[in-house]
C-alpha cells in the first residue's frame, strides 16, 4: 500500500483583516499526496495555489477542515528533513554563499558530515559549480531559483514543493533542469508537488490539479509520466 505523506479534507482558508470584509482565499479541498507523486497545480494567479501548498506542508494551518501527514508524522516535525518549500519568490539566505544555502537544512538537521561535499556535488550534477561561492545578490534570478530547488533537494527529503520553480528560466533551460530534477527524485523517492503556469512543465508531471477560485476543479486527472 503507498504511503500517504498528507491529506486534506475539507479544508479552508478565510482571511479577516481589520475592518474588511473576511475572504475566502480556499474552500471546502479535498486531496492527497502519496508517495512519489508527481503533481502540477494550475490556475490562474490569486486562485489559492501558493496557499494550499504553505497548508500541505504545514507551513500553516488552514482555518477550517482537516490536514494530517499519515506517514510524516506530527506538523511540527515536518521541517526540515521530511519536507522541503521552494518559494516563487527570494529565500536565499544574503548573508550565505551558495554553498551555505545549499547545506543550511542539513545542518539545521545535525547532518553535518560531508554536507559541503553533498552540495558540491550536486552543484555539480546541474553544471553549476561556479556559482558555489557567490552570494545570492550576485545570482541571476533563474541561478537563485535553480540553487533553492538543489537546497531542497539536499536532505532528500519524502516531499518537496515547490512554487514556480522555473519561473525565470527560458524553456530550453528549464526543461534540462526539470530533467535532473526529476532523475533525483525518483532515485530518491521525494514527492514532487509543482505550482506552476508553465504548461511544459505541467505535461512532465503525472497528476494535474486545476485551481479555480479557492477551489480544485480537478483532483483526479492522471498522466503518464514523461
Amino acid at each position: 500500500m503507498t504511503d500517504v505523506l498528507a491529506r486534506a479534507e475539507g479544508i479552508g482558508m478565510r482571511y479577516a483583516a481589520p475592518g474588511t470584509a473576511p475572504v475566502d482565499v480556499l474552500e471546502g479541498i479535498d486531496c492527497e499526496i502519496a508517495a512519489g507523486d508527481r503533481i502540477a497545480i494550475i490556475g490562474p494567479s490569486g486562485s489559492g495555489k501558493s496557499t494550499l501548498m504553505h497548508i500541505l506542508g504545514g507551513l500553516i494551518a488552514p482555518t477550517s477542515g482537516h490536514i494530517d501527514w499519515p506517514a510524516l508524522g506530527p506538523r511540527e516535525s515536518l521541517m526540515p528533513v521530511k519536507v522541503q518549500f521552494v518559494f516563487q519568490g527570494p529565500s536565499l539566505f544574503p548573508a550565505l554563499d551558495v554553498l551555505g544555502n545549499i547545506t543550511l537544512p542539513l545542518f539545521l538537521a545535525g547532518h553535518t558530515t560531508g554536507a559541503r561535499d553533498r552540495a558540491r556535488q550536486l552543484l555539480a550534477r546541474f553544471a553549476l559549480e561556479e556559482l558555489a561561492d557567490k552570494l545570492p545578490e550576485e545570482l541571476s534570478g533563474g541561478q537563485a531559483q535553480r540553487v533553492a530547488m538543489l537546497r531542497a533537494l539536499t536532505t532528500a527529503p519524502r516531499l518537496i514543493l515547490a512554487d514556480e520553480p522555473t519561473g525565470q528560466l527560458d524553456s530550453h533551460t528549464a526543461e534540462h533542469f526539470l530533467d535532473g530534477v526529476l532523475e533525483l527524485a525518483s532515485t530518491a523517492g521525494i514527492a514532487l508537488v509543482i505550482a506552476t503556469h508553465d504548461a511544459q512543465v505541467a505535461a512532465r508531471m503525472a497528476r494535474l490539479w486545476a485551481m479555480d477560485h479557492g477551489r480544485l476543479a480537478n483532483s483526479a486527472r492522471e498522466r503518464e509520466e514523461a
